[in-house]
């Protein structure tokens, strides 16, 4: 798995520790590594892996979001004791119930709650295994890669402009590529990513838009790379607009 970057931000095994005590609940082993390991971040593109939190669910419990019944895996009721320990940029909910053997997984447009047994493999395994069964595909990237997050990230936004070389966003890519030397790459039909570890982040082409280019970095002391800077020179040099 590629780590965008190297700044991370662990959580500590005594807050976690302190967090299972509080709510009398075991946190799923490979859940409390991947949180001790990398910290709190985004993983392919697709989950947010989080702290545990036991408030988010809670107003939940008021409505009819899901379907009930017995073959339903927890409760209406039980939805205010679950502590949700992630959530996806879709806005399904991974969660677990100190009473539940396993991990729950509540959909944003699916009447349809459903238990996913726990893995003893590494935490992304076990998403890269939610999201097949889940979207009835494979995972969404190429690439397994986590963006952990942090104070020091950064972003722009350019425009590719209209120009008389037929300068198409893939033909740029492709250029991008070969004149830089990139750690990783993320590419299909919609998107392509471009990683670099001396910037702490990735360089994304939006091909669905077709116009679209992305810059994330890092910035310390308030300050931009030398590297991030020649990618955005190189960026405007090939009738790209950074836009505000």
């Amino acid at each position: 798995m590629y780590v965008v970057t190297h700044r991370l931000k662990p959580v500590s095994a005594e807050e976690l520790g302190h967090f299972e005590q509080q709510y009398s609940v075991s946190l799923p082993a490979s859940y409390r590594q991947w949180l001790e390991q990398y910290g709190e971040g985004t993983y392919s593109g697709w989950m947010n892996i989080q702290r545990p939190d036991q408030e988010v669910l809670k107003p939940f419990a008021e409505y009819d979001f899901w379907m009930h019944t017995e073959d339903t895996p927890v409760s209406q009721d039980q939805l205010k004791e679950c502590i949700s320990i992630g959530s996806s940029v879709d806005g399904d909910f991974l969660a677990i119930h100190p009473e539940i053997d396993g991990l729950l997984w509540l959909p944003r447009h699916d009447e349809q709650i459903t238990l996913w047994e726990h893995s003893e493999s590494e935490f992304g395994d076990m998403l890269d295994k939610i999201y097949g069964g889940y979207y009835r595909q494979a995972a969404p990237s190429t690439l397994r890669y986590y963006e952990p997050w942090n104070e020091l990230r950064n972003h722009t936004f350019y425009h590719l402009q209209d120009n008389g070389e037929g300068l198409s966003l893939h033909h740029l890519s492709k250029l991008c590529q070969s004149h830089f030397k990139w750690d990783a790459v993320m590419e299909n039909e919609y998107t392509c990513k471009l990683f670099m570890a001396s910037i702490g982040g990735y360089l994304r082409f939006n091909y669905a838009y077709g116009r679209e280019v992305a810059l994330f970095y890092e910035e310390t002391d308030g300050s931009r790379g030398t590297t991030d800077y020649d990618i955005e020179q190189f960026l405007l040099a090939h009738h790209c607009k950074m836009m505000n």
